[in-house]
């Protein structure tokens, strides 16, 4: 092997978890460890487990799964109330250590105005009687609440409702249960999703977004004020010592809705330019997230 690749199989550490090297496979859409766009509800996936446990065994260093929802798309259970599907995910764990490699879980608070509300789900949101009728199955008035009302990504004919307080503090809650229950089942440490690609709490920390007048809207404090609640929560239930990461968006790249620059363009950044983002990886790495798992981009940027 050529020299300059040596330092990929040197060991590092995220707080006292060490990684035997620094090949890492990064969360994607489609591998996540939980099935949870199903009617079944969120469950232990174990055609995905197959899947990272070849990796772990081919020598990946760390491997992060695709995002695992808080709370069911289907149905509303929160994932800290599935027991079953923890006490799957500790035998999993059980064999993924045996390999010598980690694994986080990537959380997420959920995706506001960029949940991909489809063709057939879209009519019965717009109708306020089959909304209702299908709320106990789908509660699309969840799903895409925000910072402050504005249109859907994909429908912009449907308004984005404002997320209540209410609901802000529930999600910083099951961010710390269901941490707390990856811990107990082994998981080496967490990832919050996501300060990253337009998800539910980019939206919060970015200007554009984020019209509200309370406590998580203004100011750069109050705008990441939900970003930074969630990592103090995980710590509190956690310990200081359990990892958590960061899924994190250096520059938006966002000319205005559904609007993106192209690569060397010259343009005004209204998303996280990189003078915030500077203050803001500092910032958030002083509330207490251990690793910035970075990229750039948003939903609106997508080319």
């Amino acid at each position: 092997m050529n020299e300059k690749y040596n330092a990929l199989f040197t060991p590092w550490k995220i707080r006292d978890v060490e990684i035997k090297n620094r090949i890492v496979m990064c969360p994607m859409g489609g591998t996540s460890l939980f099935g949870w766009f199903e009617l079944t509800g969120c469950h232990f996936d174990k055609e995905a487990a197959k899947l990272f446990l070849e990796r772990a065994n081919n020598n990946v260093g760390l491997i992060i799964p695709g995002i695992a929802p808080l709370r069911d798309t289907f149905w509303g259970k929160w994932l800290w109330q599935n027991e079953k599907m923890f006490l799957d995910l500790k035998e999993f764990m059980d064999e993924i250590h045996k390999t010598g490699a980690k694994l986080f879980i990537q959380l997420t608070a959920g995706m506001g105005r960029s949940w991909a509300i489809t063709e057939l789900v879209a009519p019965l949101h717009k109708n306020k009687f089959t909304r209702a009728l299908v709320k106990p199955i789908i509660d699309t008035s969840h799903e895409l609440a925000c910072p402050s009302p504005q249109p859907s990504r994909w429908a912009h004919d449907i308004e984005c409702t404002q997320m209540t307080v209410e609901q802000i503090h529930e999600i910083i809650e099951a961010f710390a249960k269901t941490a707390k229950l990856c811990k107990e089942a082994g998981v080496d440490g967490v990832e919050v999703h996501a300060v990253h690609e337009g998800y539910l709490l980019d939206q919060f920390s970015i200007e554009f977004f984020n019209k509200r007048d309370d406590e998580y809207g203004g100011s750069f404090e109050n705008r990441y004020r939900f970003a930074v609640e969630v990592v103090k929560a995980i710590k509190e239930a956690c310990g200081e010592n359990y990892p958590v990461s960061l899924r994190y968006s250096v520059e938006s790249k966002m000319k205005g809705f559904c609007e993106g620059a192209m690569p060397g363009e010259d343009y005004v950044e209204v998303g996280r330019a990189m003078a915030e983002s500077e203050k803001a990886a500092k910032y958030l790495q002083d509330a207490g997230y251990d690793m910035l798992n970075a990229d750039n981009g948003t939903y609106d940027s997508w080319y």
